[in-house]
């Protein structure tokens, strides 16, 4: 088995896999995270793990780790079977990096953008010949929402709703208005650029907030809510 970590700013998502099949996932809390991998060792032989950070963590979990199986702790230095051409590859969010990965595996020699709509909305790129070039940053769903209340003195914090009507009739339905066609529109605005420079792109869309928008996008666009996950065991399975 395969342990797979990706720790954020405020949760940990782990999965195990047999080889490349998805045999569990959970997420936890920073501070239950060394009880939990404690237990997953007590129920599965797990020979290797990878652990993928952008917050701080204890010590103690890379020494439990450590202690079970080879340990890969994903960094700008570990072998990739992609080529990264990022020109400031120590400040690349490995979740970005992962995505990408995952993106090329699945769509092999051929041009793939990965979408991750999550705290932020990042695009990135891998191109046909196996090479990570980049993408984009902008704010994502409840980030948007929030910025308008906190940054304002009247507008309400709102949450997304179905179904928003393009026309808002009054300040709420305004704000979700501008907040989730913004988003659907930047979406559908951003790849369709890609493809004006890449004619048979292939987009992967992934992240929290995926589900509520892949609905409204063309049946061209594949979902791998797990991507992130697979992209870094990828990494793990590269590096055997």
């Amino acid at each position: 088995m395969n342990l797979v970590i990706d720790i954020g700013n405020t949760q940990a998502k782990i999965a195990l896999f047999k080889e490349r099949e998805l045999a569990e996932k959970a997420t936890c809390s920073l501070f239950e995270l060394h009880s939990f991998v404690e237990v997953l060792f007590a129920k599965y032989e797990i020979q290797k793990s990878i652990l993928s950070a952008v917050a701080n963590y204890s010590p103690t979990i890379i020494r439990l780790l450590e202690s079970q199986g080879s340990v890969i702790i994903f960094d700008e230095f570990t072998a990739i079977p992609i080529k990264n051409l990022y020109k400031s590859p120590k400040s690349l969010g490995r979740d970005r990096l992962a995505n990408a990965i995952g993106a090329a595996h699945f769509f092999k020699n051929e041009d793939v953008l990965s979408v991750d709509m999550g705290t932020c909305i990042k695009f990135d790129l891998v191109t046909k010949n196996g090479q990570y070039v980049g993408g984009s940053i902008s704010p994502g769903l409840n980030m948007r929402f929030k910025s308008l209340n906190t940054f304002t003195d009247k507008l309400p914090l709102l949450n997304l709703t179905d179904n928003p009507n393009l026309v808002g009739t009054e300040t709420d339905t305004s704000i979700q208005s501008g907040v989730q066609w913004g988003i659907k529109k930047e979406i559908e605005g951003v790849i369709a650029e890609y493809g004006r420079q890449y004619s048979q792109l292939k987009v992967v869309l992934t992240g929290g907030d995926h589900i509520y928008f892949a609905e409204a996008f063309k049946n061209s666009i594949f979902a791998r809510p797990n991507l992130t996950l697979e992209g870094l065991n990828e990494v793990l399975i590269f590096n055997e």
